[in-house]
């Protein structure tokens, strides 16, 4: 695969149930293969270790889109999630799915305002340990908010989707005013399964729905957390991650939504993995976003308001560690930090070790840190003797704005 910003697709997560912990679900790999700046093959095949038990599924191939956006799908591939080594196959979705217990309930009808200034005046956040679940049960609002995503799509064709919003069951339990996050999925895939189109089926290599983990460790965390069920998230106009925040932030000045009043509206972040990861540097401008993280995919980056960072993994074969790295080198007016997750590859992330992974618990510390003020979670990344800048599980990279 070629080009110098690789954005690529990715996982998903699990399916419904009830989860009395908000915690970790099982783990899964991700993702389907797309590029910028670049083009790639039809298919292909990667090394890694078998999906169904927390390995990743890594894509391949696929060509790259204009002007920044990706079509086309990729072939798929194992990978080393699970330590072993294994073959690839061609088209479909990838990951590895695993499923989280959480509560459905619907969302509320939408609303105006929303905005960089909150309505919502809650109680200090205390600190909490990045690496394991959050004190909040989980609930999701399952197929909310409106219809968003650029069709054909690779999952659902030609109809478009709407949002899963991954969030605190009793929004504002403790005084708290809850920060949002923006994620965006990997191409051809889901933050949780979606039948019948979008399953986990190891007998028919299809891989969709892979990020249940990852979802309930953020709003175990307290943040809510939407979602777009598009599969390709770097494309739309708008993009249908911006739509999403468009509509939560109405959502939060609508006396008869759930969400009235219990977000906050002045600290948001983007985040998301492969494709996901394009996406996020493409809403990046939107000056409603304060912080941002990707993980292994990532496009040029303008118009940043907010701190960055950005993960790679050092076995990843899809969105090499070197264009990520290029992009980071390239910010120089707000905080940034690159993240090389040595033994991860595309998705292997996600396989980890549940939260206590680096990629899984740096993300959560990082919009701790800079989404609900933890000081404590600061500590990872910056200052002279960061303690990620010690873990030999990675190596790091900060500009000058983080060593201070």
């Amino acid at each position: 695969m070629t080009g110098g910003t690789g954005a690529t697709a990715s996982g998903g997560a699990g399916t419904g149930g009830t989860s009395p912990t908000g915690g970790a679900a099982p783990t899964g790999g991700a993702s389907g293969g797309e590029t910028t700046g670049g083009t790639s093959g039809t298919g292909g095949a990667s090394t890694g270790g078998a999906p169904p038990t927390g390995g990743t599924a890594g894509a391949v191939g696929g060509s790259g889109g204009t002007g920044g956006a990706v079509a086309g799908s990729g072939g798929q591939v194992a990978g080393t999630g699970g330590g072993g080594t294994g073959g690839g196959a061609a088209g479909g979705q990838a990951g590895d799915g695993g499923e989280a217990g959480r509560t459905s309930v619907d969302g509320g009808a939408a609303g105006t305002g929303g905005g960089s200034t909150s309505s919502c005046v809650g109680t200090a956040w205390p600190t909490a340990d990045p690496t394991s679940a959050g004190p909040f049960q989980v609930a999701a609002d399952k197929g909310v908010g409106p219809l968003a995503g650029y069709t054909p799509d690779p999952v659902y064709g030609d109809e478009q989707q709407r949002f899963n919003v991954y969030r605190p069951a009793n929004l504002g339990e403790g005084g708290y005013c809850h920060p949002i996050l923006v994620w965006a999925n990997g191409h051809g895939d889901n933050p949780e399964q979606n039948p019948p189109q979008c399953i986990v089926n190891a007998a028919t290599n299809t891989w969709c729905g892979t990020y249940p983990m990852l979802m309930d460790q953020l709003a175990s965390h307290g943040f809510v957390v939407i979602a777009s069920l598009s599969t390709t998230t770097s494309r739309g106009d708008p993009l249908p991650t911006i739509v999403g925040l468009n509509w939560l932030l109405e959502q939060a000045e609508d006396s008869t939504s759930p969400y009235y009043h219990r977000l906050d509206t002045a600290h948001i972040g983007a985040l998301g993995h492969s494709e996901g990861g394009m996406s996020t540097c493409l809403a990046a401008s939107d000056p409603r976003i304060s912080a941002i993280a990707t993980i292994c995919g990532s496009s040029q980056i303008s118009g940043l308001h907010g701190p960055a960072l950005l993960f790679c993994g050092g076995r990843d074969t899809v969105a090499g560690c070197d264009g990520i790295q290029s992009v980071f080198e390239t910010i120089t007016d707000q905080p940034a930090m690159f993240i090389n997750n040595l033994d991860a590859d595309h998705g292997g992330w996600l396989g980890q070790n549940g939260p206590q992974g680096p990629t899984i618990f740096g993300v959560t510390a990082w919009f701790r840190a800079h989404l609900m003020d933890d000081t404590a979670n600061r500590d990872y990344f910056y200052g002279a003797s960061c303690r990620f800048c010690t873990d030999n599980r990675v190596v790091v990279e900060r500009n000058s704005l983080m060593t201070q």
